[in-house]
């Protein structure tokens, strides 16, 4: 859309047309999408023509790749068919300004002008088809729930927006799995695409962090290693533990980022632990990461871990039944690797059975023959008593209130999670689990164990926290069993948490 022709247009589109518009278009993408991608926008009407006007670029692209459709559709359900609908780059409306592009600028330059721009374009484009960044994962791509919705949507704001002095460094912490690499790699991906300019942009692990610097060290090098560091737009260092107890290491990545800082660059870190407690980390180190956000992901929750294996799936050309969707959510309730190791696992599965063909769909009886492999069950006996300590962690209970006589509600739920996961997990008997609760009759327990079994049929909830929502009593057993099935791998050295 010209921008000549700015002084003769409306500043606005009339206020009921362009609430309704907004309105619209906030129902069909939803509220998030809407405020984080959408806060900065105003729609603007010349004659037959409407633009949605931001003052990013990188917003205008990303909104035209990602919501298009939905705008254009929404502005001409408003003021008609016949209208022609851009969305446009308009720093000034926003008290921003911004050099326009040569096309904008001057569109009436010399051909040899042209003939310049062209060339610079074509041997951009060349150059990011080269570019390594283009095997890493998408922000678009990423599945976002309750557990992980802060870390994306502060991801998405570090690479949209220009001043993000109160973001960086940016610190996602997490458990193994749960996606730190997937938005480190989709922040650098994101921030190198962007079209106003070329940034200059690295993704590293802690291990190649460390593995150039002492190359550099030895080569007598480390003026070509600082260069190659200091001098970025965005650096992003992926698992950043693995610098603990690395004296000289630490050092150096102090001066960096003291000196990406200075320059205004920004810096996104991921590690297992929260900054404060990574052992063996300069307290230096420690209080610059914490000057910025600071963002755990938590493990999934279902209504996450149900889209993510609808989505894994349809990556693979794999469909499953509704049955076996809700059997591979109940069961991979780590992480997403656990998710995807359960999917290659039944496409291997699936692919030996008789007339077995991708395109078909994966059932309910496939996934409860996986379930049963002794892959997915525990590898040491389960005691009791470790079923009792995670339940009175998880729910904050005093272990001595559930042998006790208290009937509080939660020191309830707490004896029947106790006496169904003890049936589910070990091989006690309903007396055997009575007496590891201190009850001399095991009918109680046995009460606990049915009423609980029931409250998942009917799809109960029951809230733990009063800042939180209530969580489904079946999700809660599943995350418990989860709990359970880790700590008892963990005491007997077989747990594969890097941490």
């Amino acid at each position: 859309m010209p921008r000549a022709s700015r002084s003769h247009r409306d500043s606005a589109a009339t206020p009921p047309k362009a609430d309704h518009m907004s309105s619209e278009l906030e129902r069909r993408i939803g509220a998030r999408k809407y405020r984080m991608w959408f806060s900065q926008t105003r729609w603007l009407v010349d004659g037959d023509r409407v633009a949605l006007a931001t003052n990013s670029r990188f917003v205008a692209d990303w909104i035209d790749a990602h919501f298009g459709r939905d705008v254009r559709s929404v502005a001409r359900e408003t003021l008609g068919e016949a209208i022609t609908v851009d969305i446009e780059v308009t720093p000034d409306l926003f008290g921003r300004t911004e050099e326009a592009t040569d096309a904008e600028a001057a569109p009436a330059k010399t051909t040899a002008r042209e003939s310049r721009t062209a060339t610079r374009q074509r041997k951009r484009k060349t150059a990011r088809a080269d570019d390594p960044m283009g095997t890493y994962r998408r922000l678009d791509d990423y599945v976002v729930g309750s557990a992980n919705q802060l870390a994306y949507a502060t991801a998405t704001r570090l690479v949209a927006e220009s001043n993000t002095s109160k973001i960086s460094p940016l610190f996602i912490h997490g458990d193994c799995g749960l996606g730190k690499t997937h938005l480190l790699q989709g922040i650098c991906r994101a921030a190198a695409r962007r079209k106003e300019k070329r940034p200059r942009v690295r993704y590293v692990t802690g291990e190649q962090f460390t593995n150039e610097y002492i190359t550099a060290v030895r080569h007598h090098d480390i003026e070509a290693f600082r260069r190659r560091y200091r001098q970025l737009d965005l650096l992003a260092i992926d698992d950043v533990h693995f610098l603990a107890n690395k004296i000289r290491t630490q050092s150096e990545f102090l001066h960096t980022l003291d000196a990406i800082s200075l320059s205004g660059a920004n810096l996104v870190l991921a590690s297992d632990e929260h900054p404060r407690h990574i052992k063996r980390f300069s307290q230096a180190l420690i209080s610059r990461f914490v000057s910025g956000m600071v963002v755990r992901i938590e493990r999934p929750d279902r209504e996450t871990r149900l889209e993510l294996i609808k989505t894994i799936g349809a990556q693979r050309g794999v469909t499953f039944h509704p049955i076996a969707l809700e059997q591979i959510a109940d069961r991979c309730i780590g992480s997403v690797r656990e998710i995807e190791g359960a999917i290659t696992k039944l496409e291997a599965m699936h692919s030996l059975l008789p007339n077995g063909s991708s395109s078909e769909e994966i059932g309910a009886v496939l996934t409860e023959s996986l379930f049963h492999d002794a892959s997915f069950e525990p590898t040491t006996p389960i005691r009791v008593s470790l079923i009792i300590d995670c339940v009175c962690d998880w729910l904050g209970v005093a272990r001595a209130d559930l042998l006790g006589s208290s009937r509080h509600r939660r020191v309830v739920l707490a004896r029947a999670l106790v006496a169904y996961l003890s049936r589910e997990l070990t091989s006690h008997s309903f007396p055997e689990i009575a007496r590891a609760l201190g009850r001399s009759y095991h009918s109680t327990v046995h009460t606990a164990d049915q009423r609980l079994r029931r409250q998942i049929a009917e799809q109960d909830t029951v809230a733990l926290h009063t800042n939180q929502p209530p969580i489904a009593i079946k999700e809660l057993v599943d995350q418990l069993r989860h709990e359970v099935i880790r700590q008892a791998s963990r005491h007997t050295g077989e747990d594969g948490d890097d941490h």
